[in-house]
């Protein structure tokens, strides 16, 4: 009985963690490509410079993002 109860408690727990890890990336991905956005439109060159590096931590989220709405899909389909 108690092996039940901690297996769930445990399973939700971390449903609830990736979730909330899920929606953490999500709004990260957005204030990157906002930035990206608003640093490249404008002329100064360190500016310019800003907006291409931020690609290297825009390119993982993306992933996970794509991976993150995959899987929603695949849960709402099974």
């Amino acid at each position: 009985m108690i092996s039940t109860v901690t297996t769930t408690v445990t399973t939700v727990a971390t449903i609830a963690m990736g979730a909330t890890l899920g929606a953490l990336a999500t709004l990260l991905l957005i204030l990157l490509l906002s930035a990206k956005e608003v640093s490249t439109a404008d002329t100064r060159r360190t500016l310019t410079v800003l907006g291409r590096s931020l690609d290297v931590s825009i390119i993982p989220l993306l992933i996970v993002f794509t991976l993150i709405v995959a899987f929603k899909v695949l849960e709402v389909l099974y």
